[in-house]
């Protein structure tokens, strides 16, 4: 309460991305003192049996997991588990590096606890971020590294873009998301059409088979697609051997939100996160855990503030969750807060692993 009453209103006084910058680089620094990291890791992390979750090859120590957009440069990749993360995911990031679209490009929407954001993949490209992870030398939780097309490709040359960051990444990741679904490019369009999602996935899994790794491959949806091309990207995901699929990326189309917040305030280019996506992405959660019929994990992302929405999205069909604007808008007890409620949600269930309560409200 004491982030949210006190500290929260100073930060939300000042422009987004310069305190977002501020913020991650201040969880850098702490990260590198070593007293100060167990400290805050002692007292952060939430450990017990019933939240353990395995995804492909992942062991996760509990299912909340940082989602990409929140460190796009790699700057901070040990705080993390200091906050008490099971698992985050870097960038995305693009083969070539970009500046991205022009400032401003992040907005806050208080009354809907959301976001705007219009950064249009700005990173520092794949090769600088190849070179920040070789100089980990350990690192607590499954770090990913999620992927985009560089900017300005045509759509023909897209994949070749995924494939060629992919080779310089893959060996320091633990995990690599497919980003198919950036809502804050101009051209974002064009690489969440379904030929070319499968075109990508066949080529990423023969260059996987290739350079003889069998790393796990997350693929990043949208939330403003029609059912039957959700079912169309599961097939696609299976025939491929992705482990996971991403639901889902933030709200490009406004016509299916209702918000709280003013038309000057929503006046703003770019995709929405927070609770305008939360029953959206929950609802496409439980069609696609369906259709997959437990052949597919998914990571549930959007609207996720409490233990009741994570909950709400794993009994849909979630095997791990991944939150931002939660984190933004409660703070660094934010993750703590979440893994202590689960474990109570769960026993009052009278459930031993998280795990058993997936997809329980498909039933």
């Amino acid at each position: 309460m004491f982030y949210q009453k006190i500290i929260r209103p100073i930060l939300f006084k000042t422009d987004p991305e310069r305190i977002h910058h501020l913020v991650i680089n201040l969880l850098s620094l702490a990260s590198k003192i070593t007293p100060f990291y167990f400290l805050v890791r002692n007292y952060f992390n939430v450990s017990d049996s019933s939240l353990t979750v395995k995804i492909g090859h992942l062991n996760l120590n509990n299912p909340i997991g940082l989602a990409a957009g929140f460190d796009k440069n790699i700057t901070a990749p040990l705080a993390y588990s200091m906050l008490g993360f099971g698992f985050a995911e870097l960038g995305s990031i693009t083969h070539s590096a970009q500046s991205g679209n022009p400032k401003p490009r992040l907005w806050r929407l208080p009354k809907d606890k959301g976001l705007i954001v219009y950064y249009g993949l700005a990173n520092i490209g794949a090769s600088t971020v190849a070179e920040k992870m070789q100089r980990l030398k350990t690192h607590n939780i499954p770090l990913g590294i999620s992927l985009a097309p560089t900017t300005g490709l045509k759509i023909e040359e897209m994949s070749d873009d995924y494939a060629r960051s992919f080779q310089i990444i893959f060996s320091y990741a633990d995990y690599v998301t497919l980003n198919v679904s950036c809502p804050n490019v101009v051209n974002c369009d064009l690489f969440a059409q379904i030929s070319f999602i499968k075109e990508l996935l066949e080529k990423i899994n023969n260059l996987k088979k290739k350079l003889n790794s069998n790393i796990d491959i997350f693929l990043k949806i949208g939330p403003d697609m029609s059912l039957e091309q959700y079912d169309e990207i599961v097939d696609i995901c299976l025939q491929n051997n992705i482990t996971a699929i991403i639901v889902t990326n933030l709200i490009k189309n406004r016509s299916t939100v209702t918000a709280l917040s003013s038309k000057e305030e929503m006046n703003h280019p770019g995709g929405i996160s927070g609770n305008l996506l939360k029953d959206k992405s929950t609802s496409i959660i439980k069609h696609i855990f369906q259709r997959a019929d437990g052949k597919l994990k998914i990571i549930g992302v959007g609207g996720i503030f409490t233990a009741n929405d994570a909950y709400e999205k794993i009994k849909a069909g979630a095997s791990a969750l991944q939150l931002i604007t939660g984190f933004i808008y409660n703070g660094p007890l934010a993750i703590h807060d979440i893994n202590a409620d689960l474990i109570k949600l769960l026993k009052k269930d009278g459930i031993k692993n998280i795990s058993e309560a997936v997809g329980k409200d498909t039933v």
